[in-house]
């Protein structure tokens, strides 16, 4: 394009209307925000009076609005129409100040919330207390010929008693309901009542296994159903030499994972004597449960 054509009225005129209305452009997109802008700093004001157009706007004394800063500082303060909604003038009004009893009352409300989960907490744990009240887990295992009264192959672990719960009583614990078992014997527990069996529990640090999930122990278990099924005794005997292995090799993996938790440390409890022994459930909210197993000679 040549200097002359640049210079022409026309090429002229087409630019001023593009910088016309570029200007017009920005003007209208920027006039409206610095708007919002200003109308944007607001105070909250306790009012003292009714306002002149209340009983058309529905605005009266005791009530908390927010308002323009300008309209506040240079109309309602003056004339005694508001003060500034402070934690001192809402003592001075005697007026309770909203946001707070928004605040009180949905804390007020998560409380009953948290009231009501613990109380269904509850009725689970006496549900199942009362139901476990007569019940015998039962764990089959075969013994040492040399010595009647140990396991040989095999153990009892909280697992096992987790899968015998679910096979045999249909109780089906969550992964964060815990099984401690205590590992001693416990001589007369069809005698005893509820509240010693409780506090038999209660009282089991530094005697009891735990777990908190599936693992690698549940073969002991299948033996449980080989027997009552009255499969071949040798046939049980291997099963028993296998789920020995694999529980040792879950063993040697724990004992090698140095940033185990305290979970899985507390599954290294087994119990390979015969007799009856005493574990605790524990469910959500704390609240534990007392469970009579015996472990009994194939």
């Amino acid at each position: 394009m040549s200097s002359a054509s640049l210079l022409s009225p026309s090429f002229r005129n087409g630019l001023r209307r593009c910088i016309l209305q570029h200007q017009h452009q920005t003007t209208t997109t920027t006039t409206p925000t610095s708007i919002t802008l200003r109308h944007k700093h607001q105070v909250r004001v306790i009012l003292t009076r009714d306002l002149p157009e209340g009983q058309m706007r529905g605005i009266y004394a005791g009530e908390v609005h927010n308002v323009a800063a300008g309209y506040a500082r240079n109309y309602l303060i003056p004339q005694k129409m508001a003060v500034y909604a402070t934690p001192r003038n809402f003592e001075r009004c005697g007026f309770i100040d909203p946001e707070i009893a928004a605040k009180e009352e949905e804390a007020a409300q998560k409380f009953a919330q948290e009231d009501e989960e613990e109380n269904a907490d509850l009725k689970a744990a006496d549900v199942l207390r009362k139901y476990l009240r007569n019940k015998t887990v039962k764990l089959i295992r075969n013994v040492d010929p040399n010595v009647p009264t140990m396991c040989h192959p095999g153990h009892v672990s909280a697992m096992n008693i987790r899968d015998k719960l679910s096979k045999q009583l249909k109780i089906d614990l969550e992964e964060h309901e815990t099984i401690q078992i205590r590992n001693e014997p416990v001589g007369g527990l069809d005698e005893m009542d509820e509240k010693e069996r409780m506090q038999l529990i209660m009282n089991m640090d530094g005697v009891i296994g735990a777990t908190t999930g599936p693992g690698l122990d549940d073969d002991d278990d299948d033996d449980d159903d080989d027997a009552a099924k009255g499969e071949d005794k040798e046939e049980e005997s291997v099963e028993e030499e296998e789920s020995t292995a694999a529980a040792a090799a879950v063993e040697t993996a724990a004992a090698d994972d140095t940033s185990s938790t305290d979970e899985a440390k507390d599954c290294d409890t087994k119990v390979k004597q015969l007799g009856d022994y005493l574990a605790k459930i524990t469910l959500a909210g704390g609240y534990v449960v007392p469970l009579h197993f015996r472990v009994e000679r194939r």
